[in-house]
């Protein structure tokens, strides 16, 4: 029987397609992005060592004194989160775009609009790989991994199950960073399709694989991830790079 695939889906393949060709003449030049500007406060002794959002704002501040030592916005739309990816700092707006930001000096490196997000779009990002070279960008429609230097895009992945599905973005059950691998837990509604454990790395989703829902999931000091299933209380360990059990063994959980 053949996949019905839904409108959303295409469209969003046909914005992707679109963003590579983008891609490529942004490599080639890119302006200042958007003509932003930074309104700097007359503070001759705050010295900006972190950023933070206050109302509509991302601030960049002195971690000593709190002193605000600059502020930007973007008309009409607002910061969600902050998420650290190495030196860069990538805040997450209301309409899917994703900004890098750096502290001192003041810099707004790029912008990256998400193809198919908007304002109640579930959208989790999550750094990849070692020393914050990458990130992850995992929504309902597509994942994407982004090169956090100047923001451009590695790779697009169409999701790998029905729509109707969104990824675990915290709590027990969230994304466990690995070494250059992140795995993440992926819930469909009742009917919609089924529960699954995702692998990603530099090179986007690697594997995935049916889980028990729901889990907890922590990383070992071995470096796999345990993986808890509850209420049966079984618990094995997977190897971050296939999505197998790493031992040959599955223990009750203590």
């Amino acid at each position: 029987m053949r996949r019905r695939v839904s409108l959303r889906v295409l469209v969003t393949a046909v914005l992707l397609a679109g963003l590579g060709l983008v891609g490529v003449a942004a490599r080639a030049e890119r302006a200042a992005p958007f003509g932003d500007s930074v309104a700097v406060v007359q503070d001759a002794e705050a010295g900006a060592g972190a950023l933070r959002i206050a109302a509509a704002a991302v601030e960049g501040y002195d971690v000593r004194t709190r002193a605000v030592a600059w502020s930007y916005r973007r008309d009409g739309h607002r910061p969600l989160r902050l998420v650290p990816v190495g030196a860069t700092t990538v805040a997450v707006w209301d309409d899917g775009m994703l900004t890098g930001m750096e502290p001192e000096p003041a810099a707004v490196r790029w912008h990256r609009y998400v193809p198919g997000v908007g304002a109640r779009t579930p959208l989790l990002l999550v750094p990849l790989g070692t020393g914050g070279a990458s990130f992850l960008v995992l929504t309902r429609d597509v994942v994407m991994t982004y090169n956090t230097g100047d923001g451009t895009l590695r790779t697009s992945t169409l999701p790998s199950i029905a729509a109707g599905c969104f990824f675990r973005d915290s709590g027990p059950a969230g994304p466990v960073h690995v070494g250059g691998w992140v795995l993440a837990r992926r819930d469909c509604a009742d009917g919609a399709g089924r529960t699954e454990l995702e692998g990603f790395d530099l090179d986007g989703r690697r594997w995935q694989r049916p889980a028990v829902a729901p889990v907890r999931m922590a990383a070992t000091a071995a470096g796999d991830v345990d993986v808890l299933a509850v209420p049966a209380g079984r618990s094995a360990v997977v190897d971050p790079v296939t999505g197998r059990p790493a031992r040959e063994c599955v223990c009750a959980a203590r």
